[in-house]
């Protein structure tokens, strides 16, 4: 069993070793540019790297489904096998992204102090929260949000993938029609989110248990499904 979660997991890494060095580079280059454009000219420039970040999750985890659980399966891997190894893959894609990210922060910060200028910020998510602004609360809400949104991902390409686009475009429309309901809003705000003036306490605990709760639905999902997508049969 622990062979085959191996190559599972290295087919998932496989898979998105493309995607992470060109996502990264571009980041890296268009926070360089920026930089250098701020040091030259008598300009102002505030960057929210972390939304990039949590963005990419959200697409990754979507994607994974379609593009790894065929392939997985046919090379072998039981059901249980590739949503276990989906699991540690995102927890690692998570730890991963959240640590580079809070890296070339501090690189850019130091950069910034070094020159001696403020014209040139970078805005952490972590800033919107009551939690202080140090690295190792940068790393953590990061790890989290990046984890919950791969989770949530996740579901929602394997809802896509096993119901098809209007399995997959209906469940949007439930979801986008729960959150405009006051009484479901205010529920999922009050469970989540404690605001303090114009910061907010997240309810960690429950974004985690949402997370792993996400990857429920995909085994009865994914237990009986086809190696070929519904939208293609």
């Amino acid at each position: 069993m622990l062979k085959d979660i191996k190559a599972v997991l290295y087919y998932l890494a496989v898979d998105m070793r493309f995607s992470f060095m060109v996502f990264w580079s571009i980041l890296l280059l268009s926070l360089t540019a920026m930089f250098l454009i701020v040091f030259s000219f008598d300009t102002k420039m505030v960057v929210s790297t972390s939304m990039a970040i949590y963005i990419f999750c959200g697409i990754t985890g979507f994607l994974t489904t379609k593009e790894t659980f065929p392939y997985c399966i046919k090379f072998g891997a039981t059901r249980n096998q590739y949503l276990l190894s989906v699991l540690i893959y995102c927890s690692v894609v998570a730890v991963v992204f959240s640590t580079i990210h809070v890296i070339i922060k501090s690189v850019f910060d130091g950069l910034v102090g070094m020159a001696a200028s403020g014209s040139f910020l970078t805005y952490h998510t972590v800033e919107m929260t009551t939690l202080a602004n140090t690295w190792y609360n940068q790393l953590f809400v990061d790890l989290i949000i990046c984890f919950l949104l791969l989770s949530l991902g996740f579901l929602l390409g394997t809802i896509f993938y096993r119901l098809g686009l209007i399995g997959g475009f209906g469940t949007l429309a439930l979801l986008a029609i729960a959150f405009l309901l006051p009484t479901t809003r205010d529920f999922l705000l009050d469970a989540l989110v404690d605001m303090d003036g114009w910061k907010m306490g997240l309810n960690f605990f429950m974004l985690v248990a949402i997370a792993l709760l996400a990857f429920l639905p995909n085994w009865g999902m994914l237990r009986k499904a086809s190696t070929m997508a519904s939208a293609t049969r």
